[in-house]
Formats: structure tokens, sequence, C-alpha cells
């Protein structure tokens, strides 16, 4: 009787069959543009939330902020495996078309799932802040404390030939450069690691700063894993419209076997 119950509780795997496309098809550029589009937006909201979570407690800043990395990685796998899953259910489309003789275009048999495609497609959505922080990773330096200003009454002692060279080191604006810039889109980006380590800690930045080419390919990646999920998301479709036919299956058959109740027997 156990081994009964545990063989009606087993899930059921249906799966369909379905043709596979290719690794890269016309929606690829549209799709590597809205991931792009999306971490510009994932940026802007770091550049909201992260600030208010610069915590004194470090393993407090960990495990919020480290919140906040899981649910963007979160975010973009779901989108790769819903992706994905349309994908399939395109390639079974492909796969009734050809048992059943049906004409099939070859750029839309391209559009139908391959395991490869979700990669691709999420890494060229990274690839611009990818080659900003492989640049980056290169130039960066350690940062170091500002320059204080200067009291008031050393203005006096400009005009003198031996003070004021040296004073004119202090006048000198940093100015914008490349690094600068770049320092600035890579932080925004990964915002949560930069408050994990702390704004006072110049020897960790740095080093997020050389690791940033590899940490700005995580949402890309996350995508490109959800995406080869869709194979296992459409099997639970199917599994869940077999499972629903079975039951109206039951239902009907109870209802049939079923009496019928007798009305009232008339008396003449």
């Amino acid at each position: 009787m156990e081994k009964n119950k545990k063989t009606s509780s087993a899930p059921i795997v249906v799966s369909k069959p379905f043709l596979t496309g290719n690794p890269v098809d016309t929606t690829t550029g549209k799709s590597a543009l809205l991931i792009f589009g999306s971490l510009v937006v994932v940026a802007v909201l770091y550049l909201i939330v992260c600030s208010m979570m610069m915590f004194d407690s470090l393993a407090l800043r960990i495990v919020v902020n480290g919140l906040v990395v899981f649910l963007t990685l979160a975010v973009f796998y779901s989108s790769g495996m819903s992706q994905g899953s349309v994908a399939v259910n395109n390639g079974e489309i492909m796969h009734h078309r050809r048992e059943t003789g049906a004409q099939i275009l070859p750029e839309e048999l391209a559009r139908s799932y391959h395991p490869l495609k979700g990669f691709l497609t999420g890494l060229a959505g990274t690839l611009p802040l990818f080659l900003c922080a492989l640049v980056f990773a290169f130039i960066t330096s350690k940062q170091m404390t500002g320059i204080g200003a200067l009291p008031s009454w050393v203005a006096a002692l400009e005009g003198r030939e031996e003070v004021g060279p040296a004073l004119a080191f202090y006048r000198t604006g940093g100015g914008w450069t490349l690094e600068s810039i770049l320092r600035i889109i890579i932080r925004l980006s990964l915002m949560p690691y930069v408050n994990m380590i702390g704004s006072s800690n110049a020897e960790g930045l740095l080093l997020l700063e050389r690791l940033s080419p590899i940490l700005v390919l995580f949402p890309g990646l996350a995508y490109g894993v959800g995406y080869t999920q869709g194979v296992k998301v459409r099997s639970r479709v199917h599994a869940d419209i077999a499972k629903n036919v079975r039951k109206k299956a039951k239902k009907n058959a109870r209802s049939k076997k079923a009496p019928k109740a007798k009305g009232p027997i008339e008396l003449n």
C-alpha cells in the first residue's frame, strides 16, 4: 500500500519533442539591448537603495547587500528562464509543423531553443560594461586620502618665489580622467559589493576593481543559466496539463458510476 501511495504521489514528467534552433538569431540583438538596459536600471536602483545600506556593522552590510545581489541575479535568472521556455515552445511548434508537413522558415527555426543562446545573449548584453571594467581593471590605482584645505593666511605667502611653486600644487585640480569616469560607472554597477567592503578599505576596493570584469558578468551568466531551465519549465507545464486532464477524466468516471437519484413515486 505504501508503495502504491508513493507511486501515485510521484510527479508526472511529460516532455514533448522540439527542434533545436541556432545559438544566435534575429532577436539576439534586441534581447541583448534589453539586458543592457536592465543593467542601467539596476545601477540607478543601486544608487538609490544601496546608499541607505552603508551600516557601521560589517556583518549587517554583508547580509543586506548580499541579499540585494542575490535578488538581482534572481531577476536575471527568472528572465532567462522565461525566454528559454518561450524558445522551447517555439521548438515544439516547429517539430509539429515538420511532422505535419507544414512549411518551416529558417528564421523561425533559428528562434527555437539552443542551450548556448541564453549565455551568448546574456554576455552580449553585459559586453559594454565588461569592456569598461576590463579597461578600468588595468588602469585603476589605489585611492589615497585627498589633500586637505590650506589655511587662509597661507595665501599671503604665495607671492614669494621660494614658497609660490610649492603652494601651486595645492591649487591644481584633479579634473576628469578616464580612470575617474570608469570608476563611477563600475562602482555604480557594483554598489552592493562596494558597500560590503566599505569606503575606508582602500586595499579591498582596489581588489574589487581588479576583479570587476568578472563580477559584471554575473547577471549575464545568471540569465544564461536560467535560459537552460526552459526545457524543465515546459516539462512542468505539460505535466500540469496532463494532471488536470487525469483529474477531469476521473471526475467524469465517478459521475458516470454514481447511481442516479430516483424521482418521487406517483400514487394513483
